[in-house]
């Protein structure tokens, strides 16, 4: 129903009055006839009708197609998300998978009969395994039971492959209430290969660069010792688990060193992290190269001397109580640049700089040597040498000029080596 059909007496006919002269020539309606007016007025209300009716329709298709359109505008984003990421995706990082909450428990189906590594038909040698006192609380009062279990673990002695039956007495002990037994030497609880072969096969791992089919061949081969890739993966998890108390201890040590060099280089899609000194080396595989990782190790202010290249993961967002800079880096760039053709102002300066450092790397080889005056003396001299360079103009060539300022920037971090000689000139 329109508005017009809500209207009161809007469905009256339209009566004439005899009794009025303005008729056919109406003076309220600028000399319009009453009948044609009214007629208009009936035609102009019919239409209006129509088009609101139009319109609602119109407006209906409008909001579709609007809807459309974000459907498309969002499948068009994706879409070109999808193919970015697949243009990038020989050089950007695969996301790692959060593991589930509630992981399901890998391993055969149930029913499956199990697979267990087959006893050696020879034993070469069984040891008897006592105890005298409870390895738990370690009280004497333990009574012996009448009972044995037997642990058979395989070894490769001066090249052959031996046999070993551990067996295990029991006991009962009255102050913890518990029945215990001991645990032969160098035996491994619940293993079936003793620790020199896990020895082995981890240096022909990680020293050798042997693969797990490489090292287990060269058991099979030269020990008759047959394993499989999956043995060798579980001896480098266990070696894992229990280095990683001794890691974290080093860790935890790192911010108490009296100095330490820090240096980072690319491992695959990562990044390999060696923190450093004569006591210490520490590794740290990250995704990262900045600043949080040395943070992470080393806290955000390092009361002691960190020896480190120019990269800007050093810089400002790290403090400590002294940087030294490598000066081999610096002398790399200067031997580099001094390789082409440059102004001679530039080549002038750039091989002050080269001599300077040079003599104070070789003074600081020469300290041990000196007397306490000469190397005060020594040491002077050549920050004299340094200030006076560093008021050197800007230079016209462009990486001339760079390691100007490079020099003004770094100039308190150049020679901490002379003040402290413990610390490295270098970060090698």
């Amino acid at each position: 129903m329109s508005w017009q059909d809500r209207q009161p007496g809007n469905n009256r006919k339209h009566i004439k009055s005899p009794h009025c002269p303005f008729q056919n020539f109406c003076v309220f309606l600028n000399g319009e006839a009453p009948d044609v007016v009214l007629t208009e007025r009936e035609y102009l209300r019919q239409r209006v009708d129509e088009l609101e009716f139009s319109m609602d329709i119109a407006n209906r298709q409008a909001m579709k197609l609007q809807a459309r359109v974000k459907e498309l505008e969002d499948d068009k984003a994706n879409l070109e998300n999808e193919l970015s990421e697949a243009l990038q995706a020989p050089f950007k990082k695969r996301k790692k998978k959060e593991p589930p909450e509630n992981p399901k428990k890998r391993g055969a189906p149930i029913g499956h009969p199990g697979w267990f590594r087959r006893n050696p038909m020879q034993i070469d040698k069984t040891v008897d395994v006592y105890l005298d006192v409870c390895p738990f609380c370690g009280s004497e009062d333990i009574s012996p039971c009448n009972h044995t279990t037997e642990h058979i673990q395989e070894d490769l002695e001066d090249g052959k492959l031996t046999a070993t039956c551990f067996v295990h007495l029991y006991y009962w002990c009255r102050n913890c209430k518990k029945v215990v037994h001991g645990w032969g030497e160098n035996e491994i609880p619940n293993a079936f290969i003793e620790p020199d072969v896990r020895a082995k096969t981890s240096f022909m791992r990680h020293e050798v660069k042997s693969s797990y089919n490489g090292t287990r061949l060269a058991l099979q081969c030269f020990g008759n010792l047959t394993l499989s890739p999956g043995a060798l993966v579980g001896f480098d998890n266990h070696i894992s688990k229990q280095g990683k108390p001794l890691y974290e201890a080093l860790k935890q040590s790192l911010p108490n060193t009296p100095f330490i060099h820090v240096d980072e280089t690319g491992w695959k899609r990562d990044w390999l992290w060696i923190f450093t000194n004569p006591d210490i080396a520490f590794f740290h595989i990250d995704e990262s190269r900045g600043s949080k990782v040395v943070i992470d190790h080393l806290g955000e202010f390092y009361n002691s001397v960190l020896i480190t290249d120019f990269w800007s993961a050093y810089l400002s967002k790290i403090g400590a109580f002294a940087k030294q800079k490598c000066l081999v880096h610096l002398l790399r760039d200067i031997r580099e640049l001094l390789k082409n053709r440059l102004p001679l102002n530039s080549e002038v300066f750039l091989r002050a700089v080269k001599v300077l450092l040079k003599d104070a790397i070789f003074f600081y080889n020469q300290h041990t040597a000196l007397t306490p005056d000469e190397y005060r003396s020594g040491r002077k001299d050549i920050l004299k040498r340094f200030r006076k360079l560093l008021r050197q103009a800007p230079l016209s060539h462009h990486d001339s000029d760079n390691i100007r300022k490079r020099s003004i920037k770094f100039k308190n971090e150049l020679f901490v080596f002379l003040k402290y000689p413990a610390v490295s000139p270098t970060n090698n």
